[in-house]
C-alpha cells in the first residue's frame, strides 16, 4: 500500500466520519416538525444532538484540512468546478448552526418556530448539497474547467442528492429513538421505520442508474461489494427496528452513511490520485498529521462513553 492510498484512505476517515456523525444530527434535524408535534418534544429532540454536534463538526474541519493540505489540485478543481454547490453547502452548514444556537435564547413560541422551520430547511439543503457534490464527483471532476448549471444538477446527480438525504433523515431517526427517553422512542422509531424503504429504493436507484448513464467507474468489483453492504445493512437495520434494538440499528445505518463516501472514494480513487501533493509535502504532512488522528478518534469515543445514557427531562442542555 502506497502513502498515497493511505492519504486517500484519511480523507476517506474523515468525511465518512462526518457523514456518520453529523448526518444523524442533519437527519434529526430534516425530521424535526414532522416527527415532533409539541416545542417540548423538538426542545427534547434538539438535546439529544447537544453534546455531539460540535464533535461532529471537527471531522469535517479535518476533512478539508486534509484536501488542502494533501491534495492542492484536487482542492483546487473541485472548489473551481462546484462553486455554486459548495456555496450552498457553507449557507446551509451556517444556517442549521445558527437555527440550533439561536432556537432556545427566547421563549417566544413564533420565534422557537421559526427556528424550527430554519433548521429543517437547512439541514435538508446541506444533505441535498453534499449528495449533489457527490454525484459530479462520481461523473469526474473537470479539471481545468467549470461545467455548466445541467452539469451540476444532472438527473444523476439529483439522484444522489434525494440518496444522501434520505439516508440521513432515517439515520437521524434512528440517532433519535437511541438517544430519547423511553416514552418518546417510539415516534422516532415509526419516523425510521418510515425512512427504511425510501433510503432501499434510492440506493437501488443510484446502483442502477451509474451504468445506464455512462458514468465511469474504475473500480465496479470493490465499488459493488460496499454498495451491497449498504443494501444489506438497510435491510438489517429494519429487523432491528423492529426488535427495537436501537444500538444495533444505529450501527447499521452508520454503514449505510458511511458507505456513500466509501464506494465514491474506491468508484473514483485513481482520478482523486491525480490531485495529490508531491512526496516531500506528504512526508512532512505525516509527522504532523498521523499523530492526531488517534487522538481525534480517542476524543469521539469518550464523547459517545460519556454521553451514552438516553436523555431526559432533567438532562444537560447545551443549546
Amino acid at each position: 500500500m502506497t502513502l498515497d492510498v493511505v492519504w486517500l484512505g484519511l480523507l476517506g476517515l474523515m468525511i465518512g466520519g462526518w457523514f456518520v456523525l453529523d448526518g444523524a444530527n442533519l437527519g434529526l434535524g430534516a425530521a424535526l416538525r414532522w416527527t415532533w408535534r409539541t416545542p417540548d418534544d423538538r426542545r427534547l429532540a434538539l438535546t439529544a444532538l447537544g453534546p455531539f454536534l460540535l464533535g461532529s463538526e471537527v471531522w469535517l474541519v479535518a476533512g478539508i484540512g486534509l484536501l488542502i493540505g494533501v491534495f492542492p489540485a484536487l482542492e483546487k478543481d473541485l472548489f473551481n468546478a462546484y462553486y455554486p454547490i459548495v456555496i450552498v453547502v457553507i449557507a446551509a452548514w451556517m444556517s442549521r448552526d445558527a437555527g440550533v444556537w439561536l432556537r432556545s435564547r427566547r421563549r417566544a413560541s413564533g420565534w422557537r418556530a421559526r427556528w424550527d422551520t430554519v433548521i429543517v430547511l437547512a439541514s435538508v439543503a446541506l444533505a441535498f448539497a453534499w449528495g449533489l457534490l457527490l454525484g459530479n464527483v462520481v461523473q469526474g471532476v473537470p479539471y481545468g474547467t467549470r461545467p455548466g448549471l445541467g452539469t451540476l444538477v444532472s438527473p444523476y446527480s439529483l439522484l444522489w442528492g434525494v440518496t444522501v438525504v434520505a439516508a440521513f433523515t432515517w439515520h437521524g431517526a434512528v440517532f433519535t429513538a437511541l438517544r430519547m427517553p423511553r416514552d418518546r422512542q417510539a415516534r422516532a422509531a415509526r419516523t425510521a421505520r418510515r425512512g427504511t424503504v425510501p433510503v432501499l429504493v434510492s440506493l437501488l436507484g443510484v446502483a442502477l442508474a451509474t451504468p445506464l448513464a455512462g458514468v465511469p467507474v474504475d473500480r465496479w468489483g470493490a465499488a459493488a461489494v460496499v454498495w451491497s453492504l449498504m443494501v444489506g445493512g438497510t435491510l438489517a437495520a429494519g429487523r432491528w427496528l423492529r426488535a427495537e434494538r436501537y444500538a444495533v440499528t444505529y450501527a447499521c445505518s452508520a454503514v449505510v452513511a458511511a458507505g456513500l463516501v466509501v464506494a465514491v472514494g474506491i468508484a473514483t480513487a485513481p482520478r482523486l490520485l491525480d490531485g495529490i501533493a508531491d512526496a516531500r509535502t506528504l512526508e512532512l504532512l505525516a509527522v504532523v498529521v498521523l499523530p492526531v488522528v488517534p487522538v481525534l478518534l480517542a476524543a469521539q469515543a469518550w464523547m459517545w462513553w460519556t454521553f451514552r445514557h438516553r436523555i431526559g427531562t432533567r438532562s444537560a442542555v447545551f443549546y
